[in-house]
Formats: C-alpha cells, sequence, structure tokens
C-alpha cells in the first residue's frame, strides 16, 4: 500500500524503547505504517503520496493532556481576563472589571477569571464593596485562578440571598470579616449558592467553546484531552454533536461527575471506556476537596498561622466508600480529586474497600492533582496500582502560594513525580486549564526545573529528565486511559497524531523548553495546525 503522508528529514523522537529515534516516517490513513532511516520509508511512496520535508525539524508523538476542562477553558476565553500577567494589581483588576461593565448590559452578569491573590500587589483577595465600585448593580463574580473559590458583588450576594445569617453550606465556607459580614469570598460548594443563578450556557455555546479550545490545543501540540468532569447532559451532548458532524479539534475522553452523572449511567449500564479514539466515556469522578494555594486542600495538619483550617473536605469517609463501591459494581474507572494529604489517604482508603468488594483487574484508578504526600501513602498507591494525574506546571504558576501555605518538609512531596516514577506508580501529566494555561512546554520544564515563576525551588528533590517528562505528557495519558497500545509512541501500527516542533527538547538547554516553537500539528493522520 502506498502513503498518504510521508515526513523526512526530520529528527523523530519515537519515545519507543524499539527504536527510539529515526529520520523519517510515513503514514496511511489514520495510522502511522513505517518509522526507520529515509531510504526504507520512502519506499512507501506512491503517485498520491504527499513528502513533507521537514529540514531537519522534530518530530514527536502529539501531547495528551490527561486532566484539563476544555468546556470551562474554552468559556473562559469569552469572560475577562484578570489573570496576574495582564492584571498584576489590584487597581488594573479593578480597571478591567470597569471596563467591560461599561459594555456589559446591566440586566447580564459580568464574568471574569485569572486572579491571584498570592500575586497581587495588595496580597489578599479582593472583596465585594471593591468589586462595587466598578461594577454597581450588575451582578459580578471574579473566579480565582484555582477555580476553588470566587469573589462576589454585592449583587451578586443579594440575588443568592447570602446575608450574615447564612450558614456555610456544607463542604463550602462564606468568608465573612470580623464583624462577621460576608466579604464576598466564597469557598468550595459555597460558590454554587451564586453560580447557581448564572444562566447555562446552552448546547450551541458550548459547542464554540469546544472549538475555540481546541483550536488552542492543536496550536500547543495537544491532540488528546480528558475533560475532567461533565455534569450535564447538555455538555457531552455538545461533544457528540461535534463527534458527528466530523468537527471536534482534538480526541476527548469525558468525566462523568459521580453527584450527578452516576446513577443515570447506573440505569443505563453506561460505563467507562464506551465511545472510539475521538469521543471515549472516561472515568467516575468526584471532588473530596479544595486548593493547596486557595488553602482548602483537606490536610493533616492546620496552614500556618488558621490553626482552626485543616482545609475543606467534601465527603465523609462513609460517603466516599459507597461513592466507589458504586462505581467498582459498576465495572468502571474512578478518579478522584484530592490535593490534601488528608483527603489523599480518604480516597485510598475508599478505593481500597470498594475493590476489596468488587475487584477489577487492571482498574488504573486515579488520583487527580495528588498534591500532598506522605511516604505511606506513596506506598499505598504504590500497592493499589492507583494512577497519579498531577499538573507539573501548578510549580511554576502557583508555586509561591504553596511556599508560602506549606513548610519545606511538605514541599519534599509535593507533586513528587521521582518518588512516583521510583515506586513504580504510573503518571500521566496534564495542565487543568483554564486554571493554569495548557501549554505543555511550561509543564515539561517544570518537571525538569522544579521552580517557581520567580525561581524560588519547588522541591527540587522531586526533578527528573526531559525524556521522562516527555514521556508523562504522551504515552503516559495513553496509559491513564487505556490507550498505551495505539497511542504516546511514533510506531508502526499506532495512530498518527504527531507535533514537528522547531528544535529538540533533547538536545537543548532545560532554560529553552519554554521556547520550543510548534510548527505542525497532525491528528489522525491529516495536518490540523500549522504555523
Amino acid at each position: 500500500m502506498a502513503a498518504d503522508l510521508i515526513l523526512r528529514n526530520a529528527t523523530v523522537r519515537t519515545l519507543d524503547p524499539a527504536r527510539p529515534l529515526a529520520r523519517a516516517l510515513s503514514i496511511w490513513r489514520s495510522r502511522i505504517l513505517a518509522v526507520g532511516d529515509e531510504q526504507t520509508v520512502l519506499q512507501d511512496a506512491g503517485p498520491a503520496t504527499r513528502v513533507l520535508d521537514l529540514a531537519g525539524a522534530t518530530v514527536l508523538p502529539a501531547f495528551d493532556d490527561a486532566h484539563c476542562h476544555p468546556i470551562g477553558f474554552g468559556l473562559s476565553l469569552e469572560w475577562v481576563d484578570v489573570s496576574p500577567d495582564v492584571a498584576p494589581t489590584l487597581e488594573t483588576l479593578l480597571a478591567r472589571l470597569a471596563e467591560a461593565a461599561r459594555e456589559t448590559p446591566p440586566d447580564r452578569w459580568l464574568l471574569a477569571r485569572g486572579y491571584d491573590d498570592s500575586r497581587l500587589d495588595v496580597r489578599r483577595h479582593p472583596t465585594r464593596w471593591e468589586l462595587d465600585t466598578v461594577t454597581g448593580d450588575r451582578p459580578t463574580i471574579v473566579i480565582r485562578t484555582c477555580g476553588h473559590m470566587l469573589v462576589a458583588n454585592s449583587a451578586a450576594l443579594a440575588r443568592a440571598g447570602i446575608t450574615r445569617q447564612t450558614p456555610d453550606p456544607e463542604g463550602g465556607r462564606i468568608v465573612r470579616d470580623a464583624t462577621g459580614e460576608p466579604t464576598g469570598l466564597l469557598q468550595e460548594r459555597a460558590q454554587e449558592l451564586v453560580r447557581q443563578l448564572i444562566p447555562e450556557p446552552t448546547v450551541a455555546d458550548l459547542e464554540r467553546a469546544l472549538r475555540r479550545a481546541g483550536e488552542r490545543f492543536l496550536a500547543l501540540g495537544i491532540t488528546s484531552v480528558t475533560e475532567a468532569g461533565i455534569s450535564r447532559p447538555e455538555e457531552l451532548q455538545a461533544y457528540q454533536n461535534l463527534h458527528q458532524r466530523g468537527a471536534l479539534p482534538v480526541r476527548a475522553r469525558v468525566m462523568l461527575l459521580i453527584d450527578q452523572l452516576l446513577e443515570p449511567a447506573e440505569r443505563l449500564g453506561l460505563r467507562s471506556g464506551f465511545g472510539d479514539d475521538w469521543l471515549r466515556i472516561g472515568p467516575f469522578k468526584l471532588f473530596q476537596d479544595g486548593a493547596g494555594g486557595a488553602r482548602t486542600a483537606a490536610m493533616s495538619i492546620p496552614y500556618p498561622g488558621e490553626p482552626e483550617n485543616y482545609g475543606i473536605a467534601y465527603y465523609t469517609q462513609e460517603q466516599l466508600d459507597e461513592a466507589f463501591r458504586r462505581v467498582a459494581r459498576l465495572g468502571c474507572q474512578a478518579a478522584a480529586h484530592a490535593i490534601g494529604d488528608s483527603a489523599i489517604e480518604m480516597v485510598l482508603t475508599a478505593y481500597e474497600r470498594a475493590l476489596a468488594d468488587y475487584p477489577l483487574p487492571d482498574h488504573r484508578w486515579r488520583i487527580e492533582h495528588c498534591g500532598m504526600l506522605r511516604p505511606h501513602l506513596l506506598d499505598r498507591m504504590a500497592r493499589l496500582g492507583v494512577v497519579a494525574v498531577p499538573q507539573p506546571g501548578f510549580g511554576y504558576y502557583l508555586g509561591n502560594a504553596y511556599l508560602r501555605n506549606f513548610s519545606g518538609d511538605w514541599l519534599a512531596l509535593a507533586y513528587p513525580t521521582r518518588a512516583w516514577l521510583e515506586r513504580g506508580i504510573p503518571v500521566a501529566f496534564s495542565s487543568d486549564a483554564p486554571v493554569i494555561p495548557p501549554d505543555p512546554w511550561v509543564g515539561i520544564q517544570a518537571a525538569v526545573l522544579r521552580r517557581t515563576r520567580t525561581g524560588q525551588p519547588f522541591g527540587p528533590a522531586q526533578r527528573v529528565g526531559v525524556l521522562d517528562a516527555l514521556r508523562l505528557y504522551t504515552s503516559g495519558g495513553a496509559y491513564a486511559h487505556f490507550e498505551e497500545n495505539r497511542k504516546g509512541r511514533i510506531a508502526p501500527g499506532f495512530l498518527a497524531d504527531l507535533v514537528v516542533v522547531d528544535r529538540d527538547p533533547l538536545s537543548v538547554d532545560p532554560e529553552e523548553l519554554t521556547a520550543i516553537r510548534t510548527l505542525m500539528t497532525i491528528v489522525d493522520g491529516r495536518v490540523a495546525w500549522e504555523a
């Protein structure tokens, strides 16, 4: 058979132990046909074969973001950006809100995202009263970068009926000033008191969001993503509509949130793995705690300066046990958001009990983020065969907040990539976009250098080499989704999902990794993005 496409005159880093390096490859339909030297591969050429001379560029397996929020990322691209790069001061944050308020009809919600109190000049969260000065009676929310808390203005609080008498909801906190008055800061599940009032995006809105997000992913060489939790049928419908039209820009697996969608799945017999190489049902997931930078991750010790604050645990042990027993009984993959060591311990206990009652061979149950570890928790993960799905870029973008919130002893095992690998624990890298930008090179460099944005060490003993980091951002995601025999390597028979970059990551100084640029992204054997 003649190849459809041949890439030649390239440095092909296959990540395949059987043949790590090649000069050319051929593609037939959606699969890799051959990998090797140019003379051998060019034998696959036929009259209609397209041959691309890459002039020495490097070809890698395309990236796999094993935990992100494509819908949320795409929607947030239309919101007011108040991230530290564009709004480093409270004054500029308020100015951006004021500008947006002038352009937003009075009856519409004003939505903003991305501030980080640890990087704002005032080193604190904005307050409702400060938002009021520029938003007036227009209901407004400003979501922290982590997504685990938001600040609402007085109009939004009033619509939600939140007063000084409103009790904290289970699994959430209404932050109050010294007099007991809500400051506007709502943590974890308390956010839902306001968020539930915001009109839900339509299916058409969700489709546009997925296409916007997909364009960003392709430009970064990402061809596979995992939607880390949907709760509405409309969200799955948007994915299915695009898939049916052949318009999904990247391959997607979709996690279903246990609270909202496990019961319908039980009635339907819907299981993880249902679908195809473009759209597939992934794990059933729940959130067990908050975020480390936001001081809501559930810890076994209190946060510095807050002797009563151990973070927020969403569920009791009994509730966790029952949720994951149901997932195991259904024969499905499970995932849990757990960052604090207390949350991780509770999740591991629930996994152990569920899998004892309903054994699943090769279950690949996951802990998303898996931030603050202790040695015995690492041992339990290894014994249970749990997959860690961290975001190495957290150390870079959010690391300074972690330095403020945790001691050096804790940071020594924060998102501990080297410790996981040494114990044989499977790891899949990801971004959690829009929490942080989805650029894989930032994550890879962060795993290699273990430094914050300001150059502070972030658990440097957990550094790994560039090759390991590349594997975790490609074949790591494939393994986490039972796809290691068709994704994550450049080898005959594997899906032809590739990224062409302007330099070889294994030949540059690690300081230059984030300067690597995408030249071309190939999905399913076709060029989907080109610089």
